[in-house]
């Protein structure tokens, strides 16, 4: 999982029909730090979430469960919207190095 800034919308009118009445959503991943990565992903939202919130996503098998559909052409979705992060002090650098590293890699290497 990861969370990420919704910075817009993606509008089609033609797609896979197992996509049809699915909202998509650009969003902009961030790191432990609560900074952007140079990444957007497109995902599926049926949550509701809007531009300039910030959304907890999943990937793969979750991202497919939470929409309700195992068999939908979907890669990431929302899973919450988020009223509050806190991250402690005390996480070691190393830990927030490598923490880091996935939010930048959004959890693929």
């Amino acid at each position: 999982m990861f969370l990420g800034k919704v910075v817009g919308t993606v509008w089609s009118t033609k797609k896979s029909p197992d996509l049809e009445g699915v909202r998509f959503l650009v969003v902009h991943p961030y790191d432990l730090e609560k900074e952007p990565t140079r990444n957007i992903v497109i995902v599926a939202d049926r949550l509701g979430a809007g531009t300039g919130e910030m959304v907890m996503c999943a990937f793969g098998k979750a991202a497919r469960s939470a929409i309700g559909n195992q068999d939908m052409a979907i890669e990431a979705a929302v899973v919450g919207i988020v009223d509050r992060v806190d991250i402690t002090d005390s996480v070691s650098e190393e830990m927030r190095e490598a923490a880091v590293k996935l939010a930048r890699d959004n959890g693929r290497s």
